[in-house]
């Protein structure tokens, strides 16, 4: 049953001040031009404490560049907002907006490929496209938030309504300096070497015998290159044996005699 029928990016939510205590929005945000407006509106009608569950495509899916969606959400549109530029954006939004929770939703497949490749959720959400499905913030609104910033906390689940398990940040994630002067030496290094030294081919024997040529093949390939060449010198022979007839010198003695009637 529908209540209300709106366009939000041009109407305001008929709700009043301060007077709603929970907003959820499914793959909706994704087709607004401009949805600040929408959530300033949200804003205005909710109490101290309210709580926002937003879920829409992730951007680095497939699925968030379908025809329709004019914005392409990651967690960084949130944080902006709501840990790493709050003041900014405290009074454009009109409240303070807590982040609480970011949760993204990847389907099994997917957690069992990581799994058998060992590859560590954290490294797969920063680095890979096509892991995350979907993705839920869930958020609680202030009116007048006086205390300190807050982290959000990082979940995964296969579907929405599944348990959520959290994910796991490696604890040294700060920046080690030692291990940014190796990666420096290394990356330069290997880089200048490859440009001013590159390495040899590796000899046949050395290869690994998975590798290594097959006999037979190599022997086919240099008869088919013994047949190739052979072809070519015979019609080379055949061009060389045409010019020097006199149908060949008449035509030639024909094209010189039409440039220069062109030219005339």
């Amino acid at each position: 049953c529908v209540d209300y029928v709106l366009d939000l990016q041009k109407e305001p939510l008929p709700f009043p001040d301060k007077s709603v205590e929970y907003v959820h929005s499914s793959h909706f945000l994704e087709h607004l031009d401009y949805p600040v407006k929408v959530f300033q509106e949200i804003s205005r009608v909710c109490i101290e404490n309210a709580q926002l569950e937003f879920w829409t495509p992730y951007t680095w899916s497939n699925s968030a560049f379908i025809y329709g969606h004019k914005q392409f959400f990651n967690e960084d549109h949130y944080l902006h907002m709501c840990v790493w530029n709050s003041s900014f954006w405290e009074p454009a939004l009109k409240a303070r907006w807590l982040l609480k929770e970011i949760n993204y939703i990847i389907d099994s497949d997917v957690l069992i490929e990581l799994h058998k490749n060992k590859i560590p959720l954290d490294f797969a959400l920063k680095y890979y496209k096509g892991i995350v499905r979907e993705f839920g913030v869930f958020i609680e609104v202030h009116h007048n938030y006086t205390g300190e910033e807050l982290q959000p906390i990082k979940t995964f689940a296969v579907e929405r309504s599944a348990k959520r398990y959290p994910v796991k940040i490696p604890s040294d994630a700060n920046v080690n300096s030692s291990d940014l002067n190796n990666a420096f030496k290394w990356f330069s290094s290997w880089e200048v070497g490859q440009q001013l030294f590159p390495l040899p081919p590796t000899p046949p024997e050395e290869l690994p015998s998975e590798l290594q040529p097959n006999q037979a093949e190599v022997e086919g390939l240099q008869s088919q290159l013994q047949y190739t060449q052979a072809q070519l010198q015979q019609a080379q022979a055949v061009i060389a044996a045409m010019q020097k007839t006199k149908f060949w010198k008449l035509r030639e003695a024909w094209l010189k005699f039409k440039k220069v009637i062109g030219k005339s």
